[in-house]
């Protein structure tokens, strides 16, 4: 087997950018880096980069060899990550993705709090707010905030939320709080783009149209056009729970929201799971569902 000593090195200079970012990395020296790297070159008599004081940038010998170099790189960690499944230990990388604002105040701390607890698992967390395919693009897992629609991913529950219609106390002395959803064309709706508000009436789900002076594809800035009073928003209750305990924003609608909002762990379907993505998974579903904005719900037609 050829030797692969310095190929790790190399590969994270390139992916990080310098040899002290790659030394970070790898938690080494930057000299041992650097001298790893020169014997790979030594060994295989090419010069792979090309290095100043300040940069490294590859030659065309050292692109063509990096390419190459990744693949090997990564079928080496998938091997140990496989060793230590049969061994059911924790160990290797878990790519996550969760959306925005929620990624943000939930699932990034309790990420944070595995790895910790687990050293030897490597996470990569993105936080897009758009719904990614997690199997075309090599992700363990998704936090999603709407019912599963693919059947070939497997949705884990993790807590009920509600999606709340409110508005500024202000707001609604000038403008009065809507009673029944139909109430919606007589304000302005501060929405995303797009974007149709579901309501419950009795059990039978309705859509509506809206429409107003304000949109964004961004909960934080409708969040903010409504504290300052330009309408109503129906939004996700991780958004305003503290506004709502503060009485900056006041839920109306209440006895229409729809049932099924959810927040759920979304993964591919597996005959085996990889031990350190299950362990992930049971994790964040006790972690997750503790979050402190959930917020309880007055049924006002039962009391």
């Amino acid at each position: 087997m050829a030797d692969q000593s310095g190929l790790r090195e190399f590969v994270a200079v390139v992916e990080h950018g310098s040899f002290t970012a790659a030394a970070d990395v790898l938690n080494v020296s930057t000299s041992f880096v650097s001298r790893e790297v020169k014997r790979l070159e030594g060994r295989l008599n090419v010069r792979l980069l090309h290095r100043t004081t300040r940069t490294s940038t590859l030659t065309d010998i050292g692109r063509e060899y990096y390419a190459r170099g990744l693949e090997i790189r990564n079928m080496m960690d998938a091997l140990e990550a496989d060793l230590a499944d049969m061994q059911d230990q924790v160990k290797g990388p878990i790519r996550v993705t969760a959306p925005g604002l929620y990624a943000d105040r939930y699932v990034a701390p309790a990420l944070a709090e595995f790895a910790a607890k687990y050293p030897e698992a490597t996470i990569d967390l993105d936080t897009r707010m758009s719904v990614v395919d997690i199997i075309s693009e090599g992700f363990d897992l998704a936090i999603r905030m709407s019912a599963l629609e693919d059947s070939s991913l497997i949705a884990r529950k993790i807590a009920p939320r509600r999606l709340m219609v409110c508005g500024s106390p202000g707001y609604l002395i000038r403008h009065g709080k809507p009673e029944v959803p139909d109430d919606h064309r007589s304000h302005n709706c501060l929405c995303f783009p797009d974007m149709a508000w579901r309501f419950n009436l009795e059990n039978d789900i309705r859509v509506v149209k809206v429409d107003g002076t304000w949109h964004s594809n961004d909960g934080r800035a409708l969040v903010a056009a409504a504290e300052r009073g330009l309408g109503l928003i129906r939004i996700t209750d991780y958004y305003i729970a503290s506004q709502i305990k503060s009485g900056e924003l006041e839920p109306v609608l209440e006895d229409y929201e729809v049932p099924d909002a959810a927040t759920w762990i979304v993964y591919p379907a597996r005959e085996h799971l990889p031990t350190r993505v299950r362990f992930l998974i049971d994790f964040l579903a006790e972690r997750l569902k503790q979050s402190e904005h959930l917020i309880d719900h007055v049924d006002k037609r039962s009391s």
